[in-house]
């Protein structure tokens, strides 16, 4: 088994500094919703880690497939309503809807790249992770 982690520490207001392997990213929230504008969102870094990952698999899958990713290019979009994070109504907090679309796949043979797709998403650790659920344990 693989273990990855990340530290957090709190800067001020919505700003955070998070510390993963030698890498520091910086958690934010725009200017009007109060924050800074310093670094993404964490929902943003979410999506960002889905196409990521969806990327990463990729690369694998294409090289298993003899292939070469040569351009990959993803959009991704999710959709929240903040009223459950700020506890205004009864509705999940979390998000509703993630779309990914695949705007252009090149080194992948046209009639290869249904398979290669199905074969990314069913592989990516990520895209698994939110599909299937997993525990998340917060202790103090």
């Amino acid at each position: 088994m693989n273990k990855y982690e990340a530290v957090l520490n709190k800067k001020s207001g919505f700003e955070s500094e998070v510390k993963i392997r030698d890498f520091t990213i910086t958690i934010d929230e725009p200017e009007k919703v109060g924050g800074t504008n310093k670094g993404p969102n964490p929902v943003e870094v979410l999506l960002a880690s889905i196409v990521g990952c969806l990327d990463f698999t990729g690369t694998i899958v294409a090289k298993q497939m003899g292939y070469e990713l040569e351009e990959f290019k993803l959009e991704v979009e999710g959709e929240l309503d903040p009223r459950g994070v700020m506890g205004k109504a009864d509705i999940p907090s979390g998000l509703q809807s993630i779309k990914v679309e695949v705007k252009k796949v090149e080194g992948i043979p046209e009639e290869k790249i249904k398979e290669f797709l199905e074969t990314i998403q069913h592989r990516c650790p990520v895209d698994n992770t939110l599909t299937d659920g997993v525990n998340v344990d917060v202790e103090w």
